[in-house]
């Protein structure tokens, strides 16, 4: 009976995703003519930075959120340069906010090896980060819930990724199948056939944290959350879509066929609303791909064309009425003061029939004075 596989056979390829949730990285270089600027990608409490150093700068910054105005996070960079047989040490604190993205000038490693005359370098970084402000539920260890025997090993193209059985089993029902399902086998190993980089890019997204979705992983992401059954990945990715519309209004075709095949609402509305206010029906119906939507969406862009149609009427004759309603305005009258009642003030005096002309037999019986006859024309 053949054993079971074990992960003692991939003792350096094993990716942990567990591991984006640290709050401290090391890492080690050589700085030599072969090698001299090192540039990695790293993860502290799920947040994507990435580290750069040459023999005479060191570079890092976040890579994931362009421009919180309301997020921060300080770190603690330390750097071990081991030059002949002394090892040189300099700490130095930073803090980040939005893009911010610091260079330093430590140790000056490369007045080091001159003076020295060294062909090779090796230097450590230990990178902590000491707070973060306004992350929301990237602060919180999901993992410290979940005991680390539940755990397993996923093989993609040689390479094992450590995950969380009872973690993807809640989000996805093919996981659930696989771990607990009455086919599934209680392994230590189970290998999927996709490509490496996709499958940790997926897991990632997944996971707690959250690694947002982008233009390069769209199409991928969406193919694979159909596969496993990820409802939750297939909402971000739509509504990633529906943020960054005006970047695929010219691929309306692809838009549609999203709609179709994952059924995105959300997006279908944006859709339905570009397409009414750019095609009239005859344009819309001799596109390619009309023959491939269904019914549904067929009816619902046609629908809202027709509403679109019936308000751009229905404003046409508004303003049409406004434009002859100018046009009979004579000029000349046009430049006295503007009457109340054309206004619609509600002024019962001002808005009155304006009053007949006193007899002048009245006049002279009240008198001639002119106060006593405004009044007496007032009581009139």
């Amino acid at each position: 009976m053949a054993s079971k596989p074990s992960a003692e056979e991939y003792p350096c390829d094993i990716v942990d995703i567990h591991e984006d949730f640290a709050t401290t990285k090391n890492l080690d270089f050589v700085l030599d003519d072969e090698n001299k600027c090192h540039r990695y990608w790293i993860f502290l409490k799920c947040m994507k930075w990435q580290v750069e150093l040459r023999s005479n700068s060191f570079e890092c910054f976040a890579a994931y959120f362009k421009s919180p105005s309301t997020w921060a996070a300080e770190l603690e960079f330390e750097i071990k340069a081991h030059i002949t047989n002394s090892v040189r040490t300099e700490k130095f604190v930073a803090r980040y906010t939005g893009a911010t993205h610091l260079h330093f000038r430590p140790l000056k490693l490369h007045e080091h090896m001159q003076r020295e005359k060294l062909t090779s370098l090796k230097v450590e970084i230990s990178i902590n980060l000491i707070s973060m402000t306004n992350f929301g539920l990237m602060n919180y260890d999901y993992f410290d819930l979940f005991p680390d025997a539940e755990s397993c090993f996923l093989k993609v193209e040689d390479r094992l990724i450590k995950v969380n059985r009872r973690y993807l089993a809640l989000m996805s029902p093919f996981f659930k199948a696989l771990f607990f399902g009455e086919l599934g086998e209680n392994q230590e190993i189970y290998e999927i056939k996709e490509k490496f980089r996709e499958m940790i890019t997926f897991l990632r997204c997944i996971y707690p944290h959250r690694q947002p979705v982008t233009k390069k992983s769209l199409d991928y992401l969406l193919q694979l959350a159909d596969r496993y059954q990820v409802q939750s990945l297939v909402d971000s990715c739509e509504m990633f879509m529906c943020a960054h519309y005006h970047e695929y209004q010219k691929k309306t075709e692809k838009c549609f066929s999203y709609v179709e095949k994952y059924k995105m609402q959300r997006l279908l509305r944006i859709l339905v609303e570009f397409v009414a206010v750019t095609q009239n029906t005859a344009q819309f119906r001799g596109q390619p791909y009309w023959r491939d939507l269904s019914e549904k969406t067929q009816l619902a862009v046609l629908e809202y064309m027709a509403k679109n149609s019936q308000r751009r009427a229905k404003e046409m004759e508004r303003r049409r009425g406004v434009n002859a309603h100018r046009a009979n305005i004579d000029p000349v009258d046009d430049q006295a003061p503007p009457n109340a009642r054309m206004l619609g003030i509600a002024d019962p005096i001002r808005n009155a029939d304006p009053v007949a002309p006193m007899p002048a037999r009245l006049i002279g019986q009240w008198g001639g004075a002119p106060a006593a006859v405004a009044r007496n024309i007032m009581r009139y």
